[in-house]
């Protein structure tokens, strides 16, 4: 999968003719990823995409993925936002 995310990026690029200001993990679980399958996506954003030093980087988060070394290996990774479902802080029955 990863290896196909990366190609899609490449294929898509344009020669960096695009500024780049918002790149969002979301669509199903992203926060299931390893650490480094993220990190890997944003090295290939940022080798063929021109990125805003100030763009939003957003990861689709449940709360039950939340650990504090992946929350840092996310922001090493260059994530500075999560977008947590509310749903998800419901009780389990």
């Amino acid at each position: 999968m990863l290896v196909a995310i990366n190609k899609e990026i490449v294929l898509t690029a344009e020669d960096g003719k695009w500024l780049v200001n918002t790149i969002y993990f979301g669509g199903g679980t992203p926060s299931l990823m390893e650490v480094e399958e993220i990190a890997t996506i944003l090295n290939t954003i940022q080798s063929v995409y021109k990125v805003d030093g100030g763009a939003e980087i957003t990861l689709e988060a449940n709360p039950d993925d939340l650990t504090e070394e992946k929350l840092k290996g996310w922001r090493a990774a260059g994530i500075n936002r999560l977008s947590i479902g509310v749903q998800s802080f419901l009780k389990k029955t």
